[in-house]
């Protein structure tokens, strides 16, 4: 593989991989049949996915399946120009797709091939979010994170950057806090995302803005994600870094940092954030070529120790 390069925060290179995909914008890691655990790629200039299974041998060949989405049963996607900018996998190994123009997401059930459930994202006029979220030429959802009561927490990217709490009108805000298991709101590990199935329109419950230190280290917001330590991380594409934030109060209205890295120089924009279960960040390449998309970096996460940012 050649030596690390290494950035003057100390973050490094570990690998470099080809997904076969144009302009990747989301990635995850999931759990697929027999518990394999494999990372998923998705796209926005087509409306096809990517996967593969997760090598046991660090520098072992990674070889990657893809299949159209656009023959899901139930399914709204165009094939050309789908505007997908996240995916996420809950415990039961089924896929969210973030959709940002129009806003919604859809929850697939891979080995079925079909959607269990068809999600639009309103935010009423009155909101202060409200004109930029309905705004054509504006930013919408680019990063999702599933939370244990059935809701959805997604990052709208820019003009303004805000992170907002989405779920059935009239139920109360959840927020995020930290943790892998108990006492945390994140999804827990192994455990399917409870959601009614068929269409239905979910409302925003909360919103926070970032703060002035976190707007600083982060001037927009490309990808959300749960790190193994069951705390939240933001990727930013224009600073080129990862924050790791603290809990998210409802009844506070500004999202901060605890901790930010600035990334080692890449070859694309940082759209897709994901974790190996020992805290490698896995960030994917908003490219026009389908190689050399991917880039596993040094522990960001210290499982059992503390790894800190610089």
């Amino acid at each position: 593989m050649g030596k690390k390069k290494r950035d003057a925060a100390g973050l490094a290179i570990v690998r470099t991989v080809d997904v076969p995909l144009e302009e990747v914008s989301g990635l995850c890691l999931r759990r697929g049949p027999g518990g394999v655990l494999q990372v998923v790629a998705i796209g926005d200039r087509a409306a096809i996915g990517a996967w593969a299974t997760v090598p046991d041998d660090p520098d072992g060949p990674v070889r990657w399946e893809t299949a159209s989405l656009t023959g899901l049963a139930g399914t709204r996607l165009p094939a050309d120009d789908p505007q997908i900018e996240a995916v996420c996998a809950d415990g039961a190994g089924r896929v969210l797709l973030l959709q940002e123009s129009p806003a919604r997401v859809e929850l697939v059930d891979p080995p079925a091939r079909r959607v269990v459930a068809s999600i639009d994202l309103d935010i009423p006029d009155d909101h202060p979010l409200g004109p930029a979220w309905r705004d054509p030429d504006g930013s919408r959802g680019e990063g999702a994170v599933f939370l244990a009561n059935g809701h959805l927490l997604i990052i709208k990217e820019k003009d303004p950057s805000a992170f907002i709490e989405f779920g059935p009108e009239g139920e109360a805000a959840s927020g995020f806090r930290a943790g892998a298991l108990e006492g945390g709101t994140a999804l827990r590990p192994g455990e399917a995302w409870p959601v009614q199935p068929g269409e239905q329109t979910f409302v925003l419950l909360a919103a926070w803005t970032p703060d002035r230190e976190l707007a600083r280290a982060c001037r927009d917001l490309s990808d959300l994600e749960v790190g193994p330590d069951g705390r939240l991380y933001v990727l930013s594409d224009k600073s080129a870094s990862i924050a790791r934030l603290a809990d998210l109060d409802p009844g506070y209205p500004f999202a901060r940092a605890h901790g930010t890295w600035v990334l080692p120089p890449l070859d694309g924009k940082p759209e897709g954030l994901a974790f190996t279960p020992r805290g490698r960040a896995i960030v994917a390449l908003d490219t026009r070529k389908a190689r050399r998309n991917l880039v596993v970096l040094d522990p960001l996460i210290a499982i059992g120790g503390e790894v800190s940012p610089r």
